[in-house]
């Protein structure tokens, strides 16, 4: 198995409320006796000041609102930024909902210090976006004691299922699969298929289930073709500037790429900045097959112009499945351990289709 590399950014830890003079007035409470920084929804990613996770006792909410602590992996990727605007338009006053919303700031351990504190707070329910997958089972045992339902969302945890309600998200294996299927049906279709194949990996954050499940079902179709060599698999941690940066060092190493599979949208971009700097065609009309995962709005415009071949799509959208879980869990329903959210393969021959419909 290929391992990428360790995320070691430091992260901080803000609030949002929902936006009413009440709220206000408590905001400002909680200024004061927790040294929070807090701040209203449609403020979520601008003014955001740093502070350290403090310790506090259990604030008092609003009668009448669900209060749900939602603690994000950071702002990686335009796949995350639109995951969080998803989670942000959903769980608002207006939909009987109190927010607290917990950027992670791509910090595993900042995340867990945030978990804590949410128990501390007593909130009704606690969803959690891990960074990676270890690290989870004591704190989660913790909101198990105290009566705190969690959902995992997205990435998943190493932990024990029984100390979670449920898991809402992608098949992150099944996505590796499907691009190594497009790669197949491609080279079948153009007579390429007995081509001896040399494949680039840029994997994302080691340890995190996308990654895992990736690349997991990337090598798995790979290993069945003899012809089909990977020459090296490298993380990139899904972010453009170290998609750029460890494509940059890969091109000096090796000259004859014939696949680049990067594990999110916003890594390719950036191989694709190194790859122009380079010299190096690829896309549809050049020498290199291009496979990305998550099928962004801007991939969907780089697919119509032939230079990113295929996308395979990761909804960030999930929020109103986890919205639905909570709704089941109030009116005392049982729910599915796994929920899956429907997802699709575009490729340049379809991109124009479907790019009107696509919310990010």
């Amino acid at each position: 198995m290929f391992v990428g590399c360790k995320n070691e950014s430091v992260g901080n830890m803000h609030v949002v409320w929902g936006i009413t003079m009440k709220k206000y007035l408590a905001c400002f409470l909680m200024v004061f006796i927790g040294g929070f920084y807090l701040t209203g929804c449609g403020q979520a990613k601008e003014g955001v000041q740093s502070k350290d996770l403090h310790r506090m006792n259990a604030p008092v909410y609003d009668a009448g609102y669900i209060t749900v602590g939602f603690i994000q992996t950071g702002k990686e990727s335009d796949w995350r930024d639109a995951n969080t605007n998803d989670f942000l338009n959903t769980f608002t006053n207006e939909r009987g909902y109190q927010l607290i919303y917990i950027d992670g700031n791509s910090d595993s351990n900042r995340q867990i210090k945030a978990a804590y504190d949410l128990i501390a707070q007593k909130v009704d329910y606690m969803i959690i976006d891990p960074i990676v997958e270890d690290g989870w089972e004591d704190v989660l045992k913790l909101a198990e004691q105290e009566g705190i339902p969690v959902i995992i969302a997205d990435r998943g945890v190493s932990a024990d299922a029984s100390l979670y309600e449920c898991w809402v998200g992608s098949d992150f294996k099944t996505e590796g699969i499907q691009a190594a299927k497009w790669l197949e049906d491609y080279l079948e279709e153009n007579g390429r298929q007995d081509e001896a194949l040399n494949i680039v990996i840029l994997e994302g954050t080691e340890g995190a289930s996308a990654a895992i499940g990736r690349t997991e079902g990337l090598m798995e179709e790979i290993k069945k073709h003899k012809n089909w060599n990977v020459l090296t698999s490298k993380c990139a941690n899904f972010t453009q500037g170290e998609g750029k940066n460890v494509m940059e060092e890969i091109l000096k190493q090796y000259k004859n790429i014939n696949v680049v599979i990067s594990e999110n949208d916003n890594m390719m971009f950036g191989a694709m900045k190194a790859m122009d700097h380079a010299g190096v065609k690829y896309g549809v009309k050049g020498e290199v097959i291009t496979i990305s995962f998550d099928a962004l709005k801007e991939a969907f415009q780089l697919m119509m112009k032939g230079e990113l071949m295929v996308s395979v799509e990761c909804n960030p959208l999930i929020a109103g499945s986890a919205e639905q879980v909570i709704q089941d869990l109030e009116q005392g329903k049982e729910v599915g351990k796994i929920q899956y959210v429907e997802e699709s393969v575009f490729t340049y021959k379809n991109a124009a289709q479907h790019i009107a419909n696509r919310k990010y």
